[in-house]
């Protein structure tokens, strides 16, 4: 049921429109889309650009900064009075050193106050045990803050470090360059970190946008944001980049339901990575509404094409559908004649030809009608009349050999049973009589044949009729012709224990009439050349005997009913009429009713 409905949907006008409509839409509704996309490709491309500008830019400001602290500490690592405070201090006066101290540190300020990335400024002699601050005075000590930087004799230049969530530059005198000679001294640079958050806090002007500095090596990270969550995705984003990839970049990273624009850049002379990010809605936030909003006219566009087509459908449906109830009625046999529409339209004009036509079948059916019925009387009187002589060649050669036998006794009750034959075949006041006439006439032929063959040598058995069966009325001489059959091929050679079974029985709505006999001579050949008989027919074909009473049972009944041969259990051929019972409403009746109901 299910596939007739998805078969009858795709074959309706109604899909049909709509993919018309669509097809005219669809274009349009590309070009659109086509438009947007390009649109927001060369947005996103823009947006790039103008995010890697802003790093490249920022990063080359940074670096300006750090290069001009690293310029500080290379020039005052040779300080004259650091050396003298490293190298000669015990020859100093009080005064002196006081002096020297004082100066030491008013450089140490100069170097911090010269940028604003600077925190503090220490000079550590390690000569002296002790450190010299620009934001403290000498202590007694070395630093604590000298941890951070120790390794830096080891180099040669400046070198960066990381130490308790504090970044310090350091340069160290004499260092890697003269390495017989032991470390005297080191100055250090601690970066302001508060100074270079509000710097990153500049960077952007989007919401929620930010900046931060992120040194995979150390695992230094300066951000200006809150959000712990953010800043670890963006850290390990730029961990997790293959080895061999660029030091710079954009990409797009997704942190739960938002997304990020990101673009990077290394900093050759520092090591560390300039991060960028912005939310994708900021950038491209109109470009999603306006999408949306795309969509939303698609969706609102489609719903008005289905709408306008179901109502175009239904304008053309309906009168088709009235159309197709008035073709189906003619079908059924109906010929009625529909209402016109109230509208001048070509569907007036439609259903106007569709009268005329119902008219003209009208006639063209009773005339064909009656000719049928004509043709089929004249063919089932013929059929009928082919009987008669096939039986009288066998009468009249029976007469001879009783005559010739001088057995009057059998003549005459011969004469007499021939006579009662004769007259039950050749009346015409009915082509039908009741089933119960029809058995008591081949009980009579059997008489004949008695006289015939002896009664020893040949049994004929008559079953029961099934009730209500014996009024029906069947046309003439439809039984008698199988049991000629059976004496004349089947037990004719037999010279004893011959035996012929007449059964009735109901089956199926069916009134089913077997003729069996215990013959030998049937064989499987001729057995398949009779069942090829009965269903080969044709007009130029001889009906006789058993072919006969198929071809006029079918006439009368239908192509359902008639006659079926087949191999009985006594050895012989059984035949079997099949016969409609008479409660069958419809079936029973004329075959000229048949006829007129399939008209209908």
């Amino acid at each position: 049921m299910n596939v007739f409905r998805k078969r009858q949907w795709k074959m309706t006008i109604f899909p049909k429109l709509i993919i018309a409509f669509l097809l005219v839409v669809a274009p349009i509704y590309g070009i659109g889309l086509g438009m947007n996309q390009l649109g927001e490709k060369s947005v996103r491309e823009e947006l790039s650009k103008s995010l890697n500008s802003r790093v490249d830019f920022y990063l080359n400001l940074l670096e300006v900064e750090h290069e001009q602290m690293i310029g500080l500490l290379q020039q005052y690592v040779v300080d004259k009075d650091i050396q003298h405070a490293a190298f000669i201090s015990n020859t100093m006066t009080i005064g002196e050193w006081t002096e020297t101290v004082q100066r030491i540190q008013d450089k140490l300020q100069l170097i911090k106050s010269s940028n604003r990335y600077i925190k503090s400024v220490n000079a550590h002699i390690l000569t002296l045990k002790r450190t010299i601050s620009s934001d403290e005075t000498i202590s007694d000590t070395i630093s604590p803050e000298y941890q951070a930087v120790a390794s830096v004799s080891k180099l040669r230049g400046v070198g960066h470090y990381y130490w308790n969530g504090r970044l310090f530059m350091a340069i160290a005198y004499p260092g890697s360059d003269l390495p017989n000679m032991k470390e005297t001294y080191a100055l250090s640079i601690e970066i302001n970190e508060e100074m270079m958050k509000q710097s990153l806090q500049n960077f952007s002007d989007y919401k929620n946008a930010g900046a931060m500095l992120v040194n995979p090596e150390n695992g230094w990270i300066l951000d200006n944001q809150a959000d712990e969550g953010l800043t670890k995705e963006l850290s390990e984003y730029l961990q997790n980049r293959p080895e061999d990839s660029a030091d710079e970049g954009y990409a797009q990273i997704y942190r739960g339901n938002s997304s990020y624009f990101v673009a990077y850049k290394r900093s050759p002379t520092f090591g560390y990575y300039l991060i960028a990010y912005v939310p994708s809605v900021e950038l491209v936030g109109a470009i999603d509404k306006y999408r949306l909003l795309l969509w939303l006219l698609s969706f609102v566009s489609l719903v008005f094409i289905i709408s306008y087509s179901y109502w175009l459908h239904q304008l053309i449906r309906k009168p088709l559908h009235r159309m197709i109830t008035g073709f189906r009625k003619v079908e059924a046999g109906k010929l009625e004649p529909m209402p016109l529409p109230k509208t001048q339209d070509e569907f007036y004009y439609l259903f106007q030809r569709f009268n005329m036509m119902s008219d003209n079948l009208k006639v063209l059916i009773q005339e064909v009608y009656e000719q049928k019925l004509r043709a089929q009387t004249s063919e089932l009187k013929q059929l009928q009349s082919q009987i008669n002589p096939h039986f009288l060649y066998n009468t009249y050669f029976i007469l001879y050999r009783l005559a010739k036998m001088n057995d009057n006794d059998s003549v005459i009750r011969f004469s007499q049973h021939l006579g009662e034959y004769f007259k039950y075949i050749t009346r015409n006041a009915s082509d039908d009589v009741p089933l119960d006439t029809e058995i008591k006439h081949s009980r009579a032929y059997v008489e004949i044949q008695n006289i015939r063959f002896a009664k020893s040598r040949i049994t004929v058995d008559f079953g029961e009729l099934p009730a209500g069966c014996g009024d029906m009325r069947v046309p003439r001489l439809i039984l008698q012709p199988f049991i000629e059959n059976a004496y004349q091929y089947g037990l004719e050679p037999k010279r004893r224990d011959g035996r012929i079974a007449v059964t009735m029985a109901e089956q199926d709505g069916r009134l089913l009439i077997s003729v069996e006999d215990n013959g030998e001579r049937l064989t499987d050949a001729d057995l398949r050349l009779i069942e090829a008989k009965l269903e080969k027919q044709g007009a130029d074909m001889e009906y006789t005997g058993m072919l006969n009473v198929h071809r006029r049972l079918q006439i009368r009944y239908g192509v359902e009913y008639g006659v079926s041969v087949a191999r009985g259990d006594m050895g012989g051929m059984r035949a079997t009429l099949r016969l409609p019972m008479p409660q069958s409403p419809g079936k029973s009746a004329e075959r000229t009713d048949s006829i007129e109901t399939k008209g209908e």
